[in-house]
């Protein structure tokens, strides 16, 4: 998984609930996304690596689990390139 269209398709959840103050976690976003945790914890990772993401870790799993997740700046101008 963690294609760059997955990792749009995270990063617009993302960012929808951070615009609406309402930050996800990995638990959101699989309900959001319809994907298995475990899918959202592995495009996390790679959305983390890649510095697009920011979150507080939580020992959760499947891991890497975040809370109060938001999009960075450089994750706004990766969806930018991708719109």
């Amino acid at each position: 998984m963690s294609g760059d269209g997955d990792l749009v398709r995270l990063l617009l959840v993302v960012q929808d609930g951070d615009d609406a103050d309402v930050l996800a976690d990995n638990e959101s976003l699989a309900c959001s996304l319809q994907w298995s945790l475990a899918d959202v914890a592995s495009c996390l990772r790679e959305a983390k690596d890649r510095s697009l993401i920011w979150g507080a870790r939580s020992g959760q799993q499947p891991g890497p689990w975040f809370t109060d997740l938001e999009v960075t700046v450089q994750g706004r101008r990766f969806l930018a390139a991708h719109s």
